[in-house]
């Protein structure tokens, strides 16, 4: 296994038929790669204690969410998981959420589209989608 810094989480909401995708500001936080083979990752946050009304009412849903993680600098692209909360605990001052999930490998050859979608859905825009676009193309062809 191997363990890196959280330095960004971001939660994709679908409301009213329209995804949105909410920024959760982190205090702290570690991801940590299991090397199964199968791509499954283990996530803690550890954000304010405001969010805990937020991720409980993801919980009780019991479904998949589909979150974006930037490990170890915030210049780096997010990588999209498909992931479930596995545990909320409350601490003095913040709180803590355990995510596991599945890394999402982007098909940029096959689909250049999606990757365009996905990033639009991250919240990026000018000058920021079009260098997150052409970061994920040249990694494609390197």
């Amino acid at each position: 296994m191997k363990t890196f810094k959280l330095v960004g989480l971001k939660v994709e909401q679908n409301e009213d038929n329209v995804n949105r995708v909410k920024e959760i500001v982190l205090e702290d936080g570690l991801i940590i790669n299991k090397e199964d083979g199968e791509n499954h990752w283990l996530i803690e946050a550890l954000v304010s204690k405001d969010y805990a009304t937020f991720f409980e009412e993801l919980a009780n849903l019991k479904s998949d969410l589909r979150i974006f993680v930037t490990i170890s600098k915030k210049s780096n692209t997010p990588a999209q998981i498909n992931a479930k909360i596995k545990s909320l605990t409350i601490l003095k001052e913040h709180m803590s959420i355990l995510l596991e999930g599945r890394l999402q490998t982007k098909k940029l050859k096959h689909n250049p589209e999606k990757l365009l979608s996905d990033l639009m859905t991250q919240g990026l825009s000018g000058d920021s989608l079009l260098q997150a676009f052409r970061q994920n193309v040249n990694e494609k062809k390197g």
